[in-house]
């Protein structure tokens, strides 16, 4: 913590004309498993903007816990270049909004992007490597389509919409030769509840890698077997009531979960197994 204060001051000192802000969030879980004793873990993130102009940097410092060494998890600036902006730094990746894949382990990069006829595009490259690689975006009959690496054949395709009062996301990718992964999800109202449907076709295992989104972690899914789930969420007097029925690798997994202020409680149930029931408190500062 000293060594993000002194980080902080140094930016103060540096930057007179600096906006400097400082954001965080902390998670504890007590996790009850079955026959194993009761554990109870932490998660600190922080966060660091130091703005002059029209430049930003960037810091973050995550997963942190007590006593473990203070090292930044993304450092990077985000610029304006001759009518371009520039972002160059180490930043992490995100293919898609998170269906099929996690965010990527960051890496030192360069980008620039810029909107030319209603198109977004976007140039990035990483930092000692020849290649670079383009991303195009733009609205096309009310959806918005995103392809990210454009030119190479393991293109990631994300579009989102509504339709009437739908609203659907699509993700696909041919993640190796001939083996495409999709994933969709359909979100709408059925009385006081928000549902979605969440489908996933998985061709190339090694192309999910999501491990906390909607569905949980699918990244353990194996090719060939379906995988769905369906997630209702609706406000109770208690709090906000969410149910989860996951379907994959052959095995359901029932979830229950209530949000109540800062504290969440949740029970997990796999097929044929006992469930994890945990209790997590959040603080966002």
């Amino acid at each position: 913590m000293k060594k993000i204060i002194g980080m902080t001051a140094a930016l103060a000192v540096t930057s007179v004309m600096a906006d400097i802000s400082i954001t965080g969030s902390y998670e504890g879980t007590v996790t009850d498993a079955p026959d194993a004793a009761s554990t109870y873990s932490q998660d600190i993130d922080l966060f660091v903007k130091g703005r002059a102009g029209d430049a930003q940097v960037n810091l973050s410092f995550e997963d942190l816990a007590s006593g473990s060494a203070v090292q930044t998890t993304e450092a990077y600036i985000v610029a304006p270049l001759e009518g371009l902006t520039f972002k160059g730094g180490s930043m992490k990746g995100q293919n898609g909004d998170g269906l099929l894949q996690k965010k990527s382990a960051p890496a030192n990069k360069m980008k620039l992007s810029t909107e030319v006829e209603g198109f977004g595009l976007t140039y990035g490259q990483t930092s000692g490597d020849g290649n670079g690689s383009v991303d195009v975006s733009a609205n096309v009959g009310g959806f918005g389509v995103k392809v990210q690496n454009a030119s190479n054949d393991t293109r990631f395709i994300t579009i989102t919409g509504d339709v009437g009062p739908v609203a659907a996301a699509v993700e696909r990718q041919e993640a190796s030769t001939d083996k495409v992964n999709t994933a969709y999800s359909v979100t709408g109202t059925v009385g006081p509840a928000a549902v979605t449907y969440v489908n996933v076709d998985v061709q190339d295992a090694a192309g999910v890698t999501q491990d906390d989104g909607i569905l949980g972690d699918i990244s353990d899914a194996t090719a060939g077997n379906d995988l769905y789930g369906v997630v209702a969420s609706f406000n109770a007097v208690a709090g906000k009531v969410t149910g989860k029925y996951i379907n994959k690798n052959d095995a359901k997994t029932y979830v229950a979960k209530l949000e109540r202020g800062m504290w969440e409680f949740s029970h997990t149930k796999p097929e044929n197994t006992d469930g994890t029931t945990k209790a997590v408190i959040k603080v966002t500062f």
